[in-house]
């Protein structure tokens, strides 16, 4: 058959509109059919936070309308143990517990951090045994001295300081017995002390007073406690602590060196004294080799008097925790 040239671009004209209207109608329908990239995560994101949240809401509803009711998750007995005076019913205060209360409503970091902030607590720990019984155990701390506070008119405070620094208030009268109050009392004076910041709860950084409280804390182990009674202890000078005690000798002890040998020194030269009937006036354990010796004249020092009782006996051992 015969085609003329004009028929045959015509058609060729129309079949290339034909394909490019077809081309671009695909291409206007795939970019109208493209959803966001963002949607998808967003919605996965809004699900788990919808689960979440109910699942929170749903735990507390439970807690709240039934664990929390349970009868036999009520505290049946509260267990103290402890080393130390404070009395039972004024830990149960401090730990904020009762007998009845239900076990899973108690927060044992708390309990244990409402225990802690008491100064003379040193340790507590806080057990739960299911379903009804709640251990508490507590360490007090041990003083090993006091710091005499100004007097306002005729009253005489003074703080109580155990081996590691921490100062708190000694017992009120009538909560311990009277003896414990008298051995608090008689306690040895930390002199030359700063008193800025010093309140019951703070903490000693000072390292001349630190020293002190051990060496007092090795004395409180030696066998010089049985015969040798302390008055004070002066940290004004450094590197050295002046000791005086009742009955009146003075003793300089090297804040750097062993405290043990120097109170095994201490020891002997007095056992070496009582033998001859003659008091130590002076001894420097500060000096490494043949410490300056100086006896008392006769009626100038006075025989020790027997240390009275600690309230609390230090175990050689101390727990960090």
């Amino acid at each position: 058959m015969f085609r003329l040239p004009g028929m045959s671009r015509r058609n060729r004209r129309r079949q290339t509109d034909f394909a490019f209207s077809v081309k671009s109608s695909a291409d206007s329908t795939t970019r109208s059919g493209r959803r966001p990239w963002w949607r998808t995560p967003l919605k996965w994101v809004l699900i788990l936070t919808a689960l979440i949240v109910g699942g929170t809401w749903g735990m507390r509803l439970a807690q709240d309308r039934w664990l929390h009711r349970v009868e036999r998750l009520g505290l049946k007995q509260i267990l103290i143990s402890r080393e130390g005076l404070l009395r039972d019913d004024e830990l149960r205060r401090l730990a904020g517990l009762e007998v009845g209360r239900n076990v899973l409503t108690v927060d044992l970091y708390q309990v244990r951090q409402r225990l802690l902030r008491h100064p003379r607590i040193e340790e507590a720990r806080v057990e739960i045994e299911f379903p009804d019984v709640m251990r508490i155990s507590v360490r007090e701390r041990v003083p090993v001295a006091r710091i005499v506070l100004p007097p306002l008119g005729s009253a005489q405070a003074y703080y109580l300081v155990d081996d590691l620094g921490a100062v708190f208030l000694p017992f009120r009268r009538g909560d311990v017995p009277p003896d414990v109050l008298d051995a608090e009392a008689a306690l040895p004076n930390l002199v030359g002390v700063g008193l800025v910041g010093v309140v019951s709860g703070s903490q000693f950084k000072d390292e001349r007073v630190l020293a002190a409280l051990r060496w007092l804390a090795a004395f409180d182990r030696s066998p010089l406690i049985t015969v040798a009674n302390v008055l004070e202890v002066d940290v004004s000078d450094s590197g050295v602590l002046k000791l005086q005690t009742r009955g009146g000798s003075r003793i300089t002890v090297g804040a750097n060196r062993d405290f043990d040998h120097q109170l095994t020194e201490w020891f002997s030269v007095n056992q070496f004294g009582q033998r001859q009937g003659l008091a130590i006036a002076h001894l420097d354990l500060s000096v490494t080799n043949h410490p300056p010796l100086r006896w008392a004249e006769p009626g100038t020092v006075t025989p020790e008097p027997v240390a009275p009782p600690r309230p609390l006996k230090r175990k050689p051992v101390r727990r960090h925790v």
